[in-house]
């Protein structure tokens, strides 16, 4: 029984250091982006964004749709705009919104 009180307090301590460090990563990633180091940011907040957070793949689309420290291509920009819209990221559904205007498709 004492055992398995003991792994069980370091299972919880190994994943609180481990959310700890992600919200740290991330953190870092936002901060190179807001600082338009856009090369350095898009390379820590891809992760984020592939394991499904929303602000992540918010700037990580932002990146794609102008070509900031990545290669534009739209199509990666719709895709990851759709993940964080999929999430209720509102910034990520008025881009797509706009996108569907500017192409004159209809949102019908």
């Amino acid at each position: 029984m004492r055992f398995g009180v003991i792994a069980f307090c370091f299972v919880l301590v190994l994943a609180t250091a481990c959310n700890s460090v992600a919200g740290s990563s991330f953190e870092k990633g936002k901060t190179a982006y807001d600082a338009k180091n856009y090369e350095t940011a898009f390379q820590i907040l891809l992760p984020h964004a592939e394991a499904g957070r929303a602000e992540a793949q918010l700037m990580v689309a932002d990146m794609y749709n102008i070509g900031r420290g990545v290669a534009q291509d739209n199509a990666a920009a719709i895709m990851w705009y759709h993940e964080a819209a999929a999430q209720g990221n509102e910034q990520a559904i008025q881009m797509l919104g706009q996108g569907m205007r500017l192409l004159g498709e209809s949102t019908d």
